[in-house]
C-alpha cells in the first residue's frame, strides 16, 4: 500500500511531532511505500489569494503534494483540533493541494439541488483510497467519541470538518480515528503519552483492519 502520512502541527516541539515520527518509524517497509509531508519545515504560502477565480503561481511543493494525493493509497494526518478545527496551516495546505481537477470536480450547469440529488454535482475524484487521522485536543477524548458524528455540535467540527467535508467530499473514506484528549492538562502525564505513542505504533503496523479508534 502506498502510504501518505502528513503532519499539520506548525511547531516542530510539539506532541504530534512526536506522533508523526512515530507513525514514520513503524510503517512496514515490506510492505508499504511511504512518503511524508512535514508541514513545519516547509516554507509555502498556505493562503489561496483568488480563491478559484484565478491560479497562484505554480509552486513545486504543491505540484509535489497534488502528485502524492493522487499517488496515495491512504492518507494519515496528524494535528492538533484548535478552535473546534484543525491549525491554518493544515488548511491553507489543504485549500491549496485538493483543488478541482485534482481532488474532485464540480458541475456547473443548471441546478445545483437537482444534480446533487441525481449525483451528478461533484464528482469524486479520489475515490477508493482509505485514510486515519491522528488529533490532539485539550478537551477529553470520550467528547469525540460521543458527538464526532451527525451531531453538530462545535468541537465535533474538529474531526468532521476534516473527515466529512473534505475527506468523503473527494471519495477518501476515513477508517480510523484516533484523539488523544486533554493534552496539557494534569492527567495528562508523560506516562499517558508514552502509552498513546505505543498505540500508535501498534495501529500503523495494522491499518489493513477497518476499525475506528478512540483511545
Amino acid at each position: 500500500m502506498k502510504i501518505l502520512v502528513i503532519n499539520g502541527h506548525p511547531d516542530k516541539g510539539s506532541f504530534c511531532q512526536e506522533i508523526f515520527r512515530t507513525i514514520v518509524e513503524n510503517i512496514d517497509s515490506n510492505h508499504h511505500e511511504l512518503e511524508s509531508i512535514n508541514l513545519n519545515e516547509i516554507d509555502f504560502d498556505p493562503v489561496l489569494r483568488y480563491g478559484y477565480r484565478k491560479r497562484m503561481e505554480e509552486d513545486s511543493f504543491i505540484l509535489r503534494s497534488q502528485e502524492l494525493i493522487q499517488w496515495a493509497d491512504h492518507f494519515i494526518f496528524v494535528y492538533p483540533i484548535w478552535w473546534s478545527s484543525m491549525p491554518s496551516l493544515l488548511k491553507g495546505w489543504i485549500d491549496r493541494v485538493f483543488t478541482p481537477g485534482i481532488a474532485y470536480s464540480a458541475n456547473n450547469k443548471g441546478s445545483f439541488i437537482l444534480n446533487y440529488l441525481r449525483g451528478q454535482q461533484f464528482k469524486k475524484l479520489l475515490k477508493g483510497k482509505t485514510a486515519s487521522i491522528y488529533a490532539t485536543s485539550m478537551a477529553p477524548t470520550w467528547w469525540y467519541k460521543v458527538f464526532s458524528g451527525s451531531i453538530n455540535i462545535p468541537d465535533s467540527y474538529g474531526i468532521s470538518v476534516l473527515k466529512n467535508a473534505v475527506l468523503n467530499h473527494c471519495g477518501i473514506k476515513t477508517k480510523e480515528v484516533s484523539i488523544l484528549g486533554e493534552l496539557g492538562r494534569e492527567v495528562n502525564t508523560n506516562s499517558t503519552r508514552q502509552k498513546y505513542l505505543q498505540k500508535v505504533a501498534e495501529e500503523v503496523k495494522a491499518l489493513d483492519k477497518e476499525k475506528v479508534w478512540f483511545i
